[in-house]
């Protein structure tokens, strides 16, 4: 399945808007890009089913990055 491109501002690399110039055929202020699925949680973690068990590391690393509640 493929992805549908999304316009989407320009920016550089301190998050600034870049500006059109208007001396070229082409819009500099807007790129086309695809969405990436993103995961609600780090660790590679996507849905609450795939939460570690309590008392692994791994659980104990979530509570303390405040991920996650006890």
């Amino acid at each position: 399945m493929a992805k549908k491109p999304i316009k989407r501002r320009a920016r550089t690399g301190k998050g600034n808007f870049v500006a059109d110039d208007p001396s070229t055929p082409e819009n500099e202020a807007w790129v086309e890009t695809t969405t990436k699925k993103a995961t609600k949680f780090s660790y590679g973690i996507a849905t609450k089913k795939d939460f570690p068990p309590p008392g692994t590391p791994k659980h104990k690393m979530m509570v303390l990055s405040g991920e996650i509640k006890e």
